[in-house]
């Protein structure tokens, strides 16, 4: 019994057991104020508005779910009295309770007849929405018992029936497992010999997998997925890290500190650990799920991979050296040109002892200014330069420099086209540089081209990335030579220094962003790409301030 009195068979009917409640009213807004009294998950009510729709209603719907029928008296046509009895003459709605409400009929003469045609109860308009509430759930609860009895009851029979086929089939089994017993005391022996047999090979088994777990040259643990206690750890993991078993589990997490230092796109992933004297090494871990004594637990294999490592690095750090070298050979090759241009005329100035003509003191300040561009280009590849970061629109990004490409194209002939496929894209850059990059690109894609060709500079966003991509309609670029773009002092250029990619590739590095290339016969696409950032307030800010002003 709840707290307002009423007795609970919520444990004969489930809770999801919806049943119809039919409200018949002539009036919508009655209809209207018994649902939002009776609201609930557990009922699907059914409103109509004459006693005819609510005949026609009850003969095509299933009366087994229709708990009760709430039904007003006057109604135009046919009235709430002669709807009940002719509800009451179908042999399924004669035990459905039936409660009149009305707002006239208050007679005892009107009540008389309302029971008397077969309703449960009699309500007076304005009802209590708590009292109808209360009554209608014991209703329901009472329809859920009655449905369930029947189920009940037609279960039992269909139990019943089932039982005496039990019966049947017993009689028949016990003469069967006489036969069988035979059988059956031939079969276990039998099977008694293979488990013998099974258990000497599990034991055999296991003297392997032992001797496999402990000589193992690699780490190996294992542990239990629900609580992470480690069950057993080989020699060499002891060996490695100078942790056993038990000071595992003592220190848990805190004993082997691992650090994943790869993604892990395969069964192996590289990490780095330290030890208990705090050696820092690396490994491949892999793990298996496998089950010991009913438990589920991991198998985890390292693979100690610290000498590869340590040689990767070395080897990393040849390359260093060599790529310096090959810079410092390409430097000194660029500058001595100018420098010897220098060096031949100083000496015939010193051997002539006359004048130097003005021509020559030209040649040779510009020979100055080649050696001074090319160092000055050099040095903007250095890693530690500092970058001024701003959130930045990338369209008023490119747009800035959209004259001064035209202009250049112009001169050469050519065209230039910007196209901006998505607006309000923003990133964090510092301007000078991205500008940079963008118009070395420009100007490469420029040059790649004869006269009449279209450069195309577009922008877009690509899953959370913005890119600008510069398109240029020129021949293509070898295989070869993509292989080395971007190597410092490599040009295809008869005037070129080599460093203008390298330069961009340097500045995307410090913006953590990438440059992609794409070529072909019919010409050459550059892709910058940088993560895109929320739109700043302050742009947010100017935007409204601008639509006020329009307004």
């Amino acid at each position: 019994m709840n707290e307002r009195g009423i007795y609970d068979y919520d444990d004969i009917a489930p809770a999801n057991d919806r049943v119809d409640i039919l409200m018949v009213d002539d009036r919508q807004e009655n209809l209207l104020a018994l649902e939002a009294a009776l609201a609930s998950s557990e009922y699907c009510l059914v409103g109509k508005t004459s006693g005819e729709d609510a005949l026609r209603h009850v003969l095509h719907s299933d009366l087994s779910r229709l708990a009760l029928v709430l039904m007003d008296v006057h109604m135009p046509g046919m009235d709430g009295y002669e709807t009940a009895m002719l509800m009451r003459e179908r042999k399924e709605l004669r035990e459905v309770p039936i409660i009149f409400i009305t707002a006239t009929y208050k007679s005892k003469s009107n009540v008389k007849q309302g029971y008397l045609t077969g309703s449960i109860d009699y309500v007076f308009k304005p009802f209590d929405p708590d009292v109808l509430r209360w009554k209608v759930e014991n209703f329901v609860r009472m329809h859920r018992y009655q449905r369930e009895l029947k189920r009940k009851h037609a279960l039992l029979q269909r139990r019943n029936l089932e039982i005496e086929r039990v019966n049947q089939r017993l009689v028949e089994a016990e003469r069967k497992l006489l036969q069988h017993q035979r059988v059956l005391e031939q079969t276990v022996e039998e099977r008694t010999a293979q488990l013998r047999d099974a258990n000497q090979e599990i034991y055999r088994s296991h003297r392997r997998f032992r001797t496999i777990f402990y000589t193992n040259p690699n780490l190996i643990a294992i542990r239990r997925l629900h609580d992470g206690k480690y069950l057993d750890v080989n020699n060499a993991w002891e060996k490695a890290t100078g942790y056993g078993v038990e000071r595992m589990n003592a220190l848990r997490d805190e004993a082997i500190r691992i650090r994943t230092t790869e993604s892990r796109e395969s069964d192996s992933v590289q990490i780095e650990f330290t030890t208990r004297d705090g050696e820092q090494r690396f490994g491949l871990l892999s793990s298996q799920v496998l089950e010991v004594n009913e438990e589920a637990c991991e198998l985890i294999v390292i693979t100690d991979i610290s000498e590869r490592v340590a040689l990767q690095r070395h080897l990393n750090r040849l390359d260093r050296l060599n790529l310096i070298g090959e810079m410092a050979a390409g430097i000194a090759h660029e500058i001595r040109n100018p420098m010897t241009t220098i060096q031949g005329f100083l000496q015939i100035w010193r051997k002539s002892e006359t004048p130097m003509s003005k021509e020559h003191i030209d040649l040779m300040l510009s020979e100055l200014l080649r050696a001074n561009t090319i160092i000055t280009e050099y040095l903007s590849l250095a890693g530690n330069k500092t970058s001024h970061f701003d959130v930045l629109a990338v369209q008023e990004l490119v747009d800035s420099l959209s004259p001064l490409l035209q202009a250049v194209a112009v001169m050469a002939e050519k065209q230039v086209e910007v196209r901006h496929d998505a607006a309000d894209v923003w990133l964090r850059a510092d301007a000078n540089e991205m500008r940079q990059v963008i118009l070395n690109l420009a100007k490469n894609g420029l040059e790649a081209m004869e006269p009449g060709g279209r450069l195309t500079i577009r922008t877009h966003a690509d899953d959370g990335v913005a890119v600008i991509d510069v398109i240029d309609e020129g021949p293509g670029i070898p295989d070869e030579v993509l292989e080395r773009l971007g190597t410092p002092f490599f040009t295809t250029k008869d005037h070129g220094t080599g460093l203008g990619l390298a330069l961009c590739y340097s500045i995307m590095e410090r913006h953590q962003g990438s440059i992609g290339v794409t070529s072909g016969p019919l010409g050459t696409m550059f892709s910058v790409r940088l993560p895109i950032v929320p739109k700043p307030e302050s742009a947010n800010a100017s935007d409204e301030e601008r639509g006020g002003n329009d307004e």
